[in-house]
C-alpha cells in the first residue's frame, strides 16, 4: 500500500498540483469513480468503501500524484479556513446563536496550529476561489448553512476537506446538534412536572432539515413515554407572523397545555403574545424553546431548552481539521452532540382545566 501518499503532513490535495501535473480528475477517469470519491480517498474519509479506496490509493500512486504543500511562516504550518455564515434575510436570524462564540470555538480547536479563518455569505454565486485574500484553501467550514451541490462538487473536486456545522449529508463530515435527544429531553422534563401533559409542536420549516429531526425527535419520544402526540399535532409555521392571539386560542380550544417550539426564537414570539393577552406562563400552559440562544434574554422568565452547544459544535470541527489536515487522521466526522437541558421557568401544572374545543 503506497501510504506515503496519505502519511505526508506537510501536503493537501489540489486539482494543478506543480508537482507532477497529475491531478484527482485523471485519477477518477482512470478508476471509473467521480473525482469527488477520489478527493475524499486523499483526504482520508472512511464515507468510502475500501476496496475503492485501495484502487484509488494505487492509481494516484502509479500515476505519480503529489499533493500542493501546506504554507509554514517560521516553521509553523498555517491554514487558510473559508467559513461560510448564512446570509442574515431575516432579521430574527442572527438571534438563533452567537456568531462570534462560534468563531472563537472553532478557531481554538486548532489548538497551537495558526489558522486564518476568512468568514464569507453563503449565497448564491458565492466565488470561494477567486477569493483573493484567502489564497489557497486548505478547509471549508458551512456554519449552520448548507452548501448547493454545485458548490460542493467544486470544493470535493478539488480535494478540500469540508464540514457542515447543524446540518447533516451522509456523504461528507459533519457535526450537529442531537435534535431528536433534546426533544426526549424536553419531554421527560415536562412528563416529570406535568404526567397527562398533551403538548403540540410548532415547527419552523424555513429551516426544513433542523424542524424536521426536532418534531421527529419529538414524535419518537412520545411513543416511548405511551403519550398520544401524532401528527396531527405539529403545526408549522411559516412566518413568525402567524404567531397571533388567534392561533394560541385555537390550540388552547384544542386542549393543548404545552407548546413545544422549534426553537428559543419561536418560543419568545409565543410568550409575548401570550403575554399580550393576559395569558400567565405555566398557569395557561407551559413553554419550551431549543437552542438556548441569545434571545431567551428578551424575556423576564427564562424559558426550558436545550443548549445548541454552539461552542463545543465549533471545537469539534476545528480540532478533527486539525488532526485531518496535519496529522492526517484517517477517521470520518459524523457525531451527534447532545445538548444539556435548561429547565428555565416555563414548565409547570397549569392552573386551570383545560379547554374543550369551545370555537
Amino acid at each position: 500500500m503506497p501510504r506515503e501518499i496519505i502519511a505526508c503532513n506537510q501536503e493537501l490535495s489540489t486539482p494543478n498540483s506543480s508537482t507532477g501535473g497529475i491531478t484527482i480528475y485523471d485519477i477518477a477517469e482512470r478508476v471509473k469513480v467521480s473525482p469527488s470519491t477520489v478527493s475524499r480517498v486523499l483526504n482520508n474519509s472512511r464515507l468510502v468503501h475500501s476496496s475503492t479506496r485501495e484502487r484509488v490509493l494505487k492509481a494516484a500512486d502509479e500515476m505519480g500524484y503529489r499533493k500542493r504543500r501546506i504554507r509554514r511562516q517560521h516553521a509553523r504550518t498555517i491554514l487558510n479556513i473559508a467559513l461560510l455564515l448564512p446570509f442574515g434575510g431575516n432579521n430574527y436570524l442572527h438571534l438563533f446563536y452567537d456568531a462570534a462564540e462560534f468563531i472563537h470555538a472553532l478557531n481554538s480547536g486548532f489548538g497551537d496550529v495558526r489558522a486564518n479563518i476568512v468568514t464569507m455569505v453563503n449565497e448564491s454565486g458565492v466565488q470561494l476561489f477567486d477569493h483573493k485574500t484567502l489564497g489557497n484553501i486548505d478547509a471549508c467550514v458551512f456554519g449552520f448553512t448548507s452548501p448547493t451541490a454545485q458548490l460542493l462538487q467544486a470544493i470535493d473536486a478539488r480535494g478540500i476537506p469540508v464540514v457542515l456545522i447543524n446540518r447533516i449529508d451522509a456523504q461528507h463530515n459533519y457535526v450537529v446538534s442531537d435534535h431528536a435527544a433534546g426533544m426526549e429531553r424536553l419531554l421527560t422534563h415536562l412528563l416529570s412536572i406535568n404526567p397527562h401533559a398533551h403538548p403540540c409542536y410548532l415547527g419552523f420549516p424555513v429551516i426544513p432539515q433542523v424542524s424536521e429531526l426536532r418534531r421527529e425527535g419529538l414524535l419518537k419520544a412520545a411513543v416511548a413515554h405511551g403519550i398520544p402526540v401524532s401528527e396531527s399535532d405539529t403545526f408549522d409555521l411559516e412566518s413568525l407572523c402567524e404567531i397571533t392571539p388567534q392561533l394560541i386560542e385555537r390550540l388552547l380550544n384544542r386542549g393543548y397545555d404545552t407548546f413545544m417550539c422549534f426553537n428559543d426564537v419561536v418560543a419568545v414570539y409565543a410568550y409575548q403574545c401570550a403575554l399580550g393577552m393576559g395569558l400567565r406562563i405555566p398557569d395557561e400552559f407551559s413553554l419550551t424553546g431549543f437552542d438556548n440562544s441569545p434571545v431567551r434574554s428578551l424575556v423576564c422568565d427564562p424559558i426550558a431548552t436545550i443548549d445548541l452547544t454552539v461552542a463545543e459544535l465549533g471545537y469539534l470541527a476545528g480540532r478533527w481539521l486539525r488532526d485531518t489536515i496535519i496529522d492526517k487522521s484517517e477517521s470520518a466526522l459524523q457525531l451527534h452532540v447532545p445538548g444539556d437541558l435548561i429547565p428555565g421557568v416555563t414548565v409547570g401544572r397549569p392552573q386551570r382545566e383545560p379547554r374543550k374545543d369551545r370555537t
